[in-house]
């Protein structure tokens, strides 16, 4: 059995957003907050709050979100009611098509390999286990999968949680 793949589709349909006026309370600037949320989940998701953090830059043209600025966001990402599992260095938001429904791997956006959700990992080490391959050997052709080279002492450690969750 081959390895279901798809586009990784990433967001770009985001509504202006502004630090100061996010802090300040002003409804346009939630309610584009709430726009952006919406459309960064379920257009990525299943995603980390690492990658969701990157988006909201994006949006917000900064370099870094801030504590401060997660104090208003999280509350707002809250009321979705997204579910959320724990990915080990990171949590995973579902979008509303279900949370641990996926089984494909989405290609073709550079992720580091701990902010591709374990399931999808779960896909790969599955078809690379029923092959024959253990150990390290079955991480490598893991990472080979994902187009890394190196296994890293994290990389390492969040693939043994991997697959400890199988």
């Amino acid at each position: 059995m081959a390895i279901q793949t798809k586009k990784y589709i990433k967001c770009d349909d985001y509504k202006p957003l502004n630090l100061d006026l996010m802090y300040e309370g002003n409804k346009m600037v939630l309610d584009n907050l709430d726009y952006d949320l919406e459309a960064i989940i379920n257009t990525e998701g299943p995603l980390t709050y690492n990658t969701l953090k990157e988006r909201l830059r994006e949006a917000f043209g900064v370099a870094k979100i801030s504590g401060k600025a997660l104090d208003v966001i999280i509350p707002h990402l809250k009321k979705f009611g997204y579910m959320e599992t724990d990915n080990l260095f990171d949590k995973v938001i579902w979008p509303d098509r279900g949370i641990y429904q996926i089984d494909y791997v989405r290609m073709g956006y550079e992720r580091q390999i701990y902010d591709i959700p374990r399931e999808e990992i779960q896909n790969v080490l599955i078809e690379y286990y029923n092959e024959g391959y253990r150990a390290e050997d079955l991480y490598h052709k893991v990472l080979n999968f994902f187009g890394y080279s190196v296994l890293t002492k994290k990389a390492l450690e969040y693939l043994e949680f991997v697959l400890k969750k199988m």
